[in-house]
């Protein structure tokens, strides 16, 4: 069976994604799909003073869920299988292990994401995960 992980943060650019991987499935037939949501670590010694490891997974995983929620309902509503998956981690190396992890045979992703500025000032994280995967990777707009 074919696999797509569909990296998502919640932001517009990621329903879009699950958007044209339901129209995929509608012209390619079964597939499965792979949401991730992906935290960066949490090493800021201002959270680590206020919060406990237990409160911050609880965050990290409430954030998840509300990241994955519209694209998911698209999923769903689309009838296509699929999985759920959160980690933290550095995102693009995380996506790149993620599709490997899950023998995803293709990517697609929202060209851009909630993280505007850091895009400017870093590099896209869409740029990175072409550079760190074999299999094809489509950005939706």
């Amino acid at each position: 069976m074919y696999k797509i992980l569909i990296p998502v943060d919640g932001s517009a650019s990621s329903e879009k994604a699950a958007r044209h991987v339901a129209a995929l499935a509608k012209m390619v037939g079964a597939l499965e799909a792979h949401l991730l949501y992906v935290h960066p670590e949490v090493g800021a010694w201002e959270v680590k003073r206020f919060l406990s490891e237990s409160e911050i997974d609880a965050l990290v995983a409430g954030q998840a869920e509300e990241a994955m929620r519209a694209a998911g309902a698209v999923l769903e509503a689309a009838g296509i299988r699929h999985e759920r998956h959160s980690a933290v981690g550095e995102v693009a190396q995380t996506i790149a292990e993620t599709a490997a992890a899950c023998g995803c045979d293709q990517i697609v992703m929202g060209a851009r994401g909630m993280g505007l500025l850091a895009d400017l000032l870093l590099g896209s994280v869409s740029t990175k995960v072409l550079h760190l995967v074999a299999v094809p990777v489509t950005l939706v707009k």
